[in-house]
């Protein structure tokens, strides 16, 4: 069944994926649906649902694309006023970096660096391009050859929302792993799908040329100029008790006591919102 299908058979696979079917999340604001092995969409045609049927690449789309449970709503996540007067739990960090995500207009794609409560720099970035790089057999084959690089799995460039503690920090000579890319002065925010923010990588080719605008796999690239100053000042922070906090709110995390959790760790945290 490739098309629409007909009113009859409507509702019997209303019946059926009411009862057997496996209603399956594609995204925050999507669903599709599993009907006996199959995968349809469900669209509104002259205000009736018809069930519409999803190719193979349009299913592995929609399942790359699912957003993780832990990831904030669009929107604005930090209110400067608040932050700068105290009244946030982001105070008990020494350095707050925010980025805006979205694609275009006022403030779009940018970084910001506070430190102890003060604004130090303002710049240009490039996140996640937010689509779906596919690779195929050849180019994975290839791909995984010595000095070839790029990942060799199809994957979602997509730059997480939501508040992280910063994970980990990597010198001028990082590299990744699973690309091959250059990553110098890598600050890693979400080690489940390895976003950092880090410096272009200087083997890719226009990459400062395209900051302010969406082009990385899902890091956020900073310019040479000034990576190196986050870096420092995450650094120079160190290591330290700081509240546990919601991902997607920034709420503080409370224990069984009612008691605010705290955990070790880099005492600096990365909030990317989409406003």
């Amino acid at each position: 069944m490739k098309g629409l299908l007909s009113g009859a058979v409507l509702m019997v696979t209303a019946m059926s994926l009411t009862a057997n079917a496996q209603q399956t999340p594609a995204n925050v604001n999507q669903k599709y649906y599993q009907i006996n092995g199959a995968f349809y969409d469900i669209q509104n045609v002259n205000g009736q649902a018809q069930y519409i049927a999803l190719s193979d690449k349009e299913v592995e789309r929609r399942r790359l694309m699912t957003e993780d449970s832990y990831e904030a709503p669009m929107g604005q996540l930090f209110n400067e006023a608040d932050y700068m007067a105290g009244k946030t739990w982001l105070h008990q960090y020494n350095n707050v970096i925010v980025i805006n995500k979205k694609a275009k207009g006022p403030g779009a794609q940018t970084i910001r660096l506070y430190t102890n409560g003060r604004l130090i720099l303002t710049t240009k970035v490039s996140t996640g391009k937010e689509d779906i790089e596919q690779v195929g057999v050849g180019q994975a084959l290839l791909r995984s050859l010595p000095f070839v690089k790029g990942t060799t799995t199809s994957h979602w460039r997509h730059t997480s929302r939501g508040f992280y503690t910063v994970k980990r920090v990597e010198g001028a000579a990082y590299r990744s792993s699973e690309s091959g890319f250059q990553m110098p002065y890598a600050m890693f925010f979400n080690d489940k799908r390895g976003l950092a923010v880090h410096q272009v990588p200087p083997d890719i080719k226009g990459g400062n040329s395209v900051l302010g605008k969406r082009a990385s796999s899902g890091c956020v690239r900073v310019h040479a100029d000034f990576i190196r100053t986050i870096n420092f000042s995450v650094l120079n922070a160190g290591k330290g008790q700081t509240p546990v906090l919601d991902s997607r709110n920034g709420r503080p995390v409370l224990d069984e006591a009612g008691n605010v959790k705290y955990q070790s760790g880099w005492k600096s945290i990365v909030i990317v919102e989409e406003y």
